[in-house]
């Protein structure tokens, strides 16, 4: 015992180490266990061996290690709760089995920990903190392994659920973050959902979602239905086991339910059920009943409850009589004796229109005229499903429409909004016309196709090059008798429109759309300047519609990629995605500063650029490429500031002597002599890329007067179109302007 005091007093206890333990055998002490360091185990061992009455120290004190990586957890079935992984001290052990067994109380507790050295600082805190939302899981486990943490599992509930995530989000605390596991909502059967409607007082959205997607798709499409002036209040919570096309049930309901005054409607596992004041007009009503009917069967119409206003009095009709011509009968009867006496004046005639028998004054009623009404129809498609709107001459017509957009769109929530207008005249074939709109809109991922007497539109997105294509076969041969067609809008494009390209030592691949020729002449005059000219594999397609200032980012980000080691990119829409590696600290600084300011407004990009770690040659030539690329660093204004003399000035003449010196250990490695320039007289019209290129001239022509063989060397102005920093930059005058040199590999 007094041995094991004196090691403590010298070398102090460190908690979650291997105990120090001292066996005592006569004069001689046995001592094993582990101590904070080394100079506390040697302090110890020598303090010991000084203790008065000890002959001999045997055995030794070792320095501690840190547990790494240092992990805990408690997990959590339907019977028991398993206790794991590391802590500092048994304290700490007791401590999370009293805490676990007042969380879940009556439960089994299972306790494995260990006890080991290295604990982040606030563990225990930690640990009780995870505990104490292990009754919210069903199933599952709280973790901690060195300053990470997170909960995983299936919630006991949909509440439990979101109090979860919310947990994840306040636990972190200095030195502790959580990171994202598979954390489940509770399975729910039978999967119920709702929407009610109450006159003035909004839209009230019940029951479960499957994931937050899944919600934020709800919501958008019930704003779509209702308009952005509705009111909603979104009572639904998170659950798994939704039924098969849940989405597009939902959103066929939320249609449905917008077009009623007010009403419920509601998914009950695989039944549909709706039930409500239908709208103002009989017609709209009853047509709104017919949809329902045709469209889901007997066994759904069971379910759907519509009240209709009643059925308005039939409009009397009156037929006007046809005019009676008078009767020709002077050829056949005899004349009328002439009257004796004086002659009187005929009657007045009778009002005109007036029938025989009809009081005095009483008018003939006019026929009632019907003005035609021309075809207007529209079919849109989008995320919520398809909408149909316009009129048609009867329900038969609309019976088979919404059998061909079924036929067509498959489970699409289909939102029919369609009026029977008996007065519609067309003089074309209504159901092959619309069948044709709807073949068109088939081919587009999202659009709208419109019917306008006989003039046809289109617009909208096709999801590929394929379909784009189909489109096009389509417009140009199925077209019906009659029905005016365009060439293909530019309203119609593919998106996502995307570029690919990648590069390495093996070669150069393009992949995806291009515009137009002259933006693929201009990749490939990129690429012929550079040393992958003979290794191209270029698959592009020709599509037009490309986002604006697409071909401009396009040769960007294929210049930037020309000038790595190896890496790849893409343009997709405004996006652009770059990776790559480079020996070359200065290409790493250029690419950069070019992503980050070198593309058209409105691009959003993500460039990471690293330095190689291997692969990267120390001989020459490599070596005279980071030797040159250290000459550049150090010098970067050659020749005289806010001139466009080139005449070399004394700094200017050093520069270009070690730079032949350099260039002389790598004879015949072709050089290319970069000049480079900042904004300066730019905005006064002064070409820049002019000045870079003599200075790059007139540093070319230096080396040969110094022995570097003409032959060997090329030259390129670039102006300022390759900074190193951006040009708002401080430092930016200096940098910018500058000449480099790119050794070839």
């Amino acid at each position: 015992m007094r041995a094991e005091q004196a090691v403590a007093a010298a070398a102090g206890t460190t908690p979650g180490a291997r105990p120090v333990v001292a066996q005592v055998d006569g004069r001689d002490v046995t001592i094993g266990g582990e101590v904070l360091s080394s100079d506390g185990a040697s302090k110890a061992m020598a303090r010991l061996h000084a203790e008065f009455g000890v002959r001999r120290t045997l055995g030794g004190l070792s320095q501690v290690v840190a547990q790494k990586p240092y992990s805990w957890f408690a997990s959590r079935q339907s019977d028991s709760v398993t206790l794991g992984g590391f802590v500092p001290d048994l304290e700490t052990a007791s401590a999370n089995v009293a805490v676990a067994a007042a969380a879940l109380p009556g439960i089994r507790i299972d306790d494995r920990q260990a006890v080991a050295f290295g604990a982040p600082e606030g563990f225990a805190a930690m640990a009780v903190a995870m505990l104490a939302e292990l009754p919210k899981l069903a199933t599952g486990r709280v973790t901690l392994d060195d300053g990470r943490f997170c909960i995983e599992g299936k919630a006991a509930s949909s509440d439990s659920f979101l109090s979860l995530e919310a947990a994840m989000e306040q636990a972190e605390r200095p030195g502790y973050r959580a990171v994202k596991c598979d954390l489940e909502p509770p399975t729910v059967a039978p999967y119920r959902w709702s929407a009610e409607q109450e006159a003035g007082t909004g839209v009230v959205l019940r029951g479960s979602y499957p994931d937050q997607d899944a919600r934020g798709r709800i919501l958008a499409v019930a704003r779509q239905a209702f308009g952005a002036g509705a009111a909603f209040r979104d009572e639904m919570k998170p659950a798994l086991g939704a039924p098969p096309a849940f989405f597009a049930k939902v959103a066929r309901a939320l249609g449905d339910l917008a077009r009623l005054r007010q009403g419920k409607a509601e998914i009950n596992g695989e039944s549909y059920a709706l039930a409500g004041k239908g709208p103002e007009t009989y017609e709209a009503c009853q047509a709104l009943r017919l949809q329902i009917a045709q469209l889901d069967g007997p066994d759904s119409v069971a379910q759907a409850v519509i009240e209709c206003p009643p059925a308005p009095p039939p409009v009397p009709v009156v037929v006007p009589l046809p005019e009676v011509p008078g009767l020709v009968l002077h050829d056949v009867l005899p004349m009328p004796p002439k009257p004796e006496g004086p002659v009187t004046s005929p009657a007045p005639a009778g009002p005109q229109g007036v029938l025989p028998g009809s009081p005095p004054g009483a008018p003939l009623a006019a026929p009632r005229a019907v003005t035609p009404v021309p075809l207007e129809w529209s079919a849109t498609r989008g995320e919520s499903g398809l909408r149909l709107t316009g009129k048609l001459p009867d329900e038969s017509a609309r019976a088979d429409i919404l059998v061909a957009a079924r036929s067509r769109f498959g489970e699409a929530a289909l939102d029919d909004r369609m009026a029977i207008e008996p007065a519609l005249r067309s003089e074309l074939a209504l159901r092959t016309t619309i069948a044709f709109a709807l073949d068109a809109l088939s081919k587009l991922k999202a659009g709208s196709v419109t019917i306008r007497d006989k003039a046809f539109a289109i617009a909208g997105e096709a999801a590929d090059a394929a379909s784009l294509a189909a489109l096009q076969e389509l417009l140009s041969r199925n077209a019906p008798a009659g029905l005016r067609l365009p060439d293909l809008p530019e309203s119609v494009v593919v998106r996502p429109y995307g570029l690919s390209l990648s590069a390495d030592r093996t070669g150069l691949r393009l992949s995806g759309y291009l515009p137009d020729q002259a933006t693929q002449a201009a990749l490939r005059a990129l690429i012929a300047d550079s040393p992958l000219k003979d290794r191209l594999e270029d698959v592009t397609t020709l599509v037009p519609g490309a986002p604006a200032g697409f071909a401009e980012a396009a040769r960007a980000v294929l210049a930037d990629l020309l000038r790595l080691d190896l890496g790849s990119a893409s343009v997709v829409d405004d996006r652009i995605t770059l990776r790559g590696l480079t020996c070359r600290d200065l290409i790493k600084s250029e690419i950069e500063t070019s992503a980050a300011t070198g593309l058209p407004q409105g691009f959003k990009v993500d460039a990471m650029v690293g330095l190689r770690q291997t692969g990267c040659v120390v001989d020459p030539p490599a070596s005279c490429q980071n030797d040159l690329d250290g000459l550049t660093r150090r010098n970067t204004v050659l020749f005289g500031q806010g001139t466009s003399v080139v005449a070399l000035d004394a700094k200017t003449e050093r520069v270009v002597s070690e730079a032949a010196a350099i260039l002389k250990k790598c004879p015949g490695s072709p050089v290319v002599i970069e000049g480079h320039a900042n904004r300066d007289g730019e905005r006064r019209g002064f070409d820049n890329a002019d000045l870079s290129l003599r200075r790059a001239l007139r540093v070319r022509d230096e080396l040969a007067r110094r022995g570097i063989d003409p032959a060997q060397l090329a030259v390129k102005g670039y102006g300022s179109s390759r900074p190193l920093v951006p040009h708002e930059a401080l430092e930016a005058r200096a940098m910018n302007r500058r000449v480099q040199f790119t050794v070839a590999k």
